[in-house]
């Protein structure tokens, strides 16, 4: 499995998506919330955040019309995700995680005293997730550029019909523990910033917008509509 820790950058982070987190697409926050967000991305997180993010790939096996298996492992992903994979020759699991240490300073006193403090900091984490799942993807991306290959957008298990209890299944094929991430029974993640799912690699995949038009899920955060 290949994994990297990254450098937290704050210039990496998209505003927006922080921004939508904490009030929808529309939100515009006041001065105080504004200079709440510089502070903590600016100032606090450099010195204790270690995002990092990692991935296998397996050959693919099947990609059907509403599933795919990989290892001799069935996902029912639904029709829109099975969509998204049509001619994947192989498939990469990742996870990516804001890390223990962001999940430490989130529950500290420091930030757990301060209502305002504490909602603020969730949709950092968030987006620094989301962050290093992104650079999941460029960096699958460029070593399937060197082998000739394409990559499709990442799709993650609770999305578009893709039953969040096969998070299992996903887990089940990688490390234990993989980037210090652990799964609970009931699906959820540990460090709580934390993306997991999968990415179809091949000649002819075709990295296409994600299906908000046809998705029933209202509160996706993919959605930007």
């Amino acid at each position: 499995m290949f994994r990297q820790t990254l450098d937290f950058r704050p210039e990496a982070l998209d505003r927006a998506e922080i921004l939508r987190t904490l009030g929808g697409p529309a939100y515009r926050p006041d001065r105080q919330i504004g200079r709440l967000i510089d502070r903590m991305i600016g100032d606090e997180l450099p010195g204790v955040c270690r995002p990092e993010f990692g991935y296998a790939r397996f050959g693919a096996e099947l990609v059907g019309p509403r599933s795919i298996r990989l290892a001799a492992t069935e996902f029912r992903v639904g029709p829109i995700i099975a969509e998204g994979y049509a001619g994947a020759e192989s498939f990469a699991l990742f996870v990516a995680t804001a890390g223990a240490e962001f999940d430490r300073w989130i529950h500290s006193e420091a930030v757990c005293g301060d209502i305002v403090r504490q909602f603020v900091a969730d949709a950092i984490g968030s987006e620094i997730a989301e962050w290093a799942a992104r650079e999941a993807a460029e960096s699958l991306r460029q070593a399937a550029s060197r082998e000739g290959l394409r990559i499709s957008n990442s799709y993650s298990p609770g999305y578009c019909g893709w039953n969040v209890a096969e998070q299992h299944r996903l887990f089940a094929l990688l490390p234990e523990r993989p980037c210090g991430i652990e799964l609970g029974r009931s699906a959820l993640m540990k460090p709580e910033k934390s993306v997991s799912g999968i990415i179809a690699v091949g000649r002819n995949v075709e990295k296409k917008p994600y299906g908000c038009a046809i998705c029933t899920r209202r509160t996706c955060y993919k959605r930007h509509n």
